[in-house]
């Protein structure tokens, strides 16, 4: 986390509200949590060399938690800041309050434990939207989208920029006054790659983010934009031609290599929601209510760790709650140790708060949640490539050099991750990589995404090892509650998992 400093947060303004709400919950006997998002942001897009559209917009408002003397809580929320407004909300969440009682709603009093978080300002010191010359990103973008194009004759190429600037302030009753900015930044391509008339389009997308204009502006982002560009051009291409993965191979015992982006979307979908306090009483790694803590169930070679990273694409510092967000080992050397709690459900799922309460904006409620995930492997064998330009024939070459596979041996490689769905309390999940090669042959094969399905814990299980540094810029948007927050992680370059028959790739 960065140091405190004094540079001015658009939220500063909003003080004499903070105040004013803070007098009226003491006057009333209740304990407020009170959180004002002030947000800015920009966003283009192009399609085929035009450009589509261009827009900014503004977004501010207050959200405002009230708890009883006995636990009960209401939240309310307004897009007008002032100190009247602020008065009159508190006065309201008191009142829905108190009426909570009567509603047979579970009380928690655990914001009475809270101790003062003190008062501070986090600046990132990124580059704000009033910094960021507008038209010269117009002509990055641009520019970016027509070399796109030339990778392919038959390429559609949609191509799209979003940033944002989004400064927050939280209160709290017992003195606690957080101010953090999370500034985020995203370049996207995708990619249509048309085929024959028999054959569906293939979209692909390549991605960066970060926190500012930095990612389009600097060589070493740029150049790593170009590569993941040509990557899935090339890609989306050949998979136009590629044919299904034949039924056979569904069941065969494959040893299946991930790489990093498929990795995370296994820690993020079928670890870490299953980890979070909220849903333990329906979760894989619950027993009646309680996480499992203290089991072992992985190899003591992984560890599964969820973190707040600076200039990451889900970068958050401070919790919904206003307490500083801890970075969780859930998983350590194969053991159950911790869980993404939030104050509210932490003690029921026999766990400690860690500061994991998110929310989308000021209009929602805080929930446990994800920020960067990433599985990370005792001694993993080095692969000093960088990851964009290793070929599935290095791939194989480099597993069977460290003898991970043998000449010949069942192995599929799942590059890439178009999500997928996973059922917390059964431990069921299914994903859906970009593409699949077959790395038993001379020459690997190259086969049209298939299904990726199985257990939890027995992929946990079957975890061997793991090749390259580790890559935690793979981004995407987690769903939960109805509410929408970036999240990113990831793991070291591949990750090797052995045959396992609860473990299957086949279907679409």
């Amino acid at each position: 986390m960065p140091e405190p400093r004094n540079e001015k947060f658009r939220v500063a303004e909003y003080s004499e509200t903070l105040a004013a709400i803070l007098r009226r919950a003491d006057e009333l006997g209740v304990y407020a949590i009170a959180r004002v998002q002030d947000s800015q942001s920009r966003s283009l897009s192009l399609s085929n060399g035009r450009l589509e559209t261009i827009s900014q917009a503004m977004l501010a408002g207050v959200g405002l938690q009230v708890f009883t003397q006995e636990g009960f809580t209401s939240f309310i929320c307004s897009d007008e800041i002032n100190p009247a407004i602020g008065r009159e909300l508190v006065e309201t969440a008191a009142s829905m309050a108190h009426s909570g009682s009567g509603f047979a709603t579970r009380p928690s009093r655990a914001v009475f434990d809270l101790t003062p978080d003190g008062v501070a300002t986090y600046w990132s010191g990124y580059k704000s939207l009033d910094e960021t010359d507008y038209p010269e990103l117009v002509k990055q973008m641009t520019e970016a989208n027509e070399a796109a194009r030339r990778y392919g004759s038959h390429l559609v190429v949609r191509t799209q920029l979003s940033l944002t600037d989004t400064h927050w302030r939280i209160v709290r009753s017992d003195g606690t006054d957080l101010s953090f900015d999370q500034p985020t930044s995203l370049a996207s391509h995708t990619i249509t790659a048309i085929g024959s008339a028999s054959r569906l389009p293939v979209n692909l997308g390549a991605t960066i983010s970060g926190a500012d204009d930095s990612i389009l502006l600097q060589p070493a982002s740029r150049n790593l934009w170009e590569l993941r560009t040509r990557n899935a051009a090339h890609l989306a291409t050949a998979l136009t031609d590629a044919p299904l993965l034949p039924a056979s191979h569904s069941n065969r015992g494959y040893k299946l290599i991930l790489d990093y982006a498929l990795a995370k979307g296994l820690a993020h979908e079928a670890f870490g929601h299953a980890s979070e306090s909220d849903v333990m009483a329906t979760s894989v790694l619950g027993d009646h209510g309680k996480m499992r803590l203290g089991e072992q169930l992985g190899p003591d070679t992984v560890t599964i760790t969820d973190g707040s990273i600076l200039g990451d694409y889900a970068y958050q510092p401070i919790s919904a709650c206003g307490k500083p967000r801890q970075t969780v080992n859930i998983m350590e050397e194969g053991r159950l140790v911790a869980g993404l709690a939030d104050l509210f459900s932490a003690e029921k799922a026999g766990l400690v708060a860690s500061g994991a309460e998110r929310v989308e904006s000021y209009r929602h409620l805080p929930l446990p949640r994800m920020s960067n995930i990433r599985i990370t492997l005792k001694d993993p064998a080095p692969f000093d490539r960088p990851f964009e330009e290793i070929t599935p024939l290095e791939l194989q070459a480099r597993l069977i050099e460290i003898g991970y596979i043998k000449e010949g041996e069942p192995c599929l490689y799942l590059a890439g991750y178009n999500g997928g769905q996973v059922m917390p309390k059964e431990g069921d999940f299914v994903f859906n990589c970009a593409a699949i090669y077959d790395l038993s042959l001379a020459q690997p094969k190259l086969y049209q995404p298939a299904i990726f399905s199985g257990k939890i814990l027995s992929v946990l299980q079957s975890i061997q090892g793991g090749l390259g540094p580790l890559h935690l810029d793979a981004q995407g948007h987690c769903g939960k509650g109805g509410q929408n927050v970036p999240s990113s992680g990831g793991s070291h370059s591949f990750i090797v998992i052995a045959p396992n028959e609860q473990i299957f790739v086949g279907g679409r």
